[in-house]
């Protein structure tokens, strides 16, 4: 049986969560059955970036990362696919082939195929449709150990806003601000900071910084912007008061299940 994670490169916003939340799912996987990590339409150059920063976020092996187009995706022949995002699936949907378990990050037409291939959705927001509740998790065993420093990572939807308001927040904090690189890239945020500011400024479909910062210790702080509940409110909340259990990515994931069945 051949299984793999497949994700389709995004060159306006190369380095995002969707690619951590792939590598770690592939990487989990890799446990238990020759799974291989599909990354479509992606150069050598931007290749090299993405290792460098699971080389600085990740103690792992670095292997069984495949580059392809997407038109050869049908010759590789998956039994099982996972996909986390939509962008991706739908990119790529007609070359997929076997059982697609696809993780509906945002809501959409739920395409069904008329053939013999069948794709599952799953998901666990309102905003989200899906067929099976299941929330999106972080495989934390393969993260790196990091102590930290004096620092703050503000990070949100809008990086527009944070560059608007840079001063305010440099008097605020009075400590080192760190950014997110999107064109770069930066594996090993969390040594450089103690604490964590998220200004919550549109939705967030499925945060992972929050859930990171707990496991990391790291003082958060959330500037809520936004009237909406999503992902920033509830992984916040659902993490004091029940840890990273929700979180956590183990064999009773259902898209993990579907796989190793």
């Amino acid at each position: 049986m051949k299984c793999g994670v497949v994700y389709k490169f995004k060159p306006h916003n190369k380095i995002n969560g969707t690619l951590f939340y792939c590598f770690e799912h592939f990487q989990f996987l890799r446990k238990f059955i020759d799974a291989k990590f599909y990354i479509v339409e992606i150069n050598n150059k931007d290749l090299e970036l993405i290792l460098k920063v699971f080389r600085e976020k990740y103690k792992t092996i670095f292997e069984h990362i495949v580059v392809t187009k997407i038109t050869d995706l049908y010759k590789i022949k998956l039994d099982r696919t996972i996909i986390l995002d939509i962008m991706s699936f739908y990119d790529c949907k007609e070359f997929l082939t076997g059982e697609v378990h696809c993780y509906s990050n945002e809501s959409h037409p739920m395409f069904r195929y008329k053939n013999d291939r069948v794709v599952t959705y799953y998901g666990s927001y309102d905003y989200q449709n899906y067929d099976v509740f299941n929330y999106l998790k972080l495989n934390f065993e393969i993260f790196k150990p990091f102590g930290g420093q004096p620092g703050v990572f503000i990070s949100s939807p809008d990086h527009n806003y944070i560059k608007n308001n840079l001063q305010k927040y440099k008097e605020k904090f009075q400590k080192p601000i760190i950014l997110k690189k999107h064109h770069s890239g930066n594996g090993n945020i969390f040594e450089m900071i103690d604490s964590v500011h998220y200004i919550h400024t549109s939705q967030d479909r499925d945060n992972r910084i929050i859930p990171e910062s707990f496991y990391y210790e790291k003082k958060i702080t959330i500037e809520d912007l936004y009237p909406i509940v999503d992902s920033v409110n509830l992984r916040y909340k659902d993490c004091l008061e029940n840890g990273l259990i929700n979180y956590t990515l183990n064999e009773q994931d259902k898209m993990i299940e579907a796989c190793l069945k």
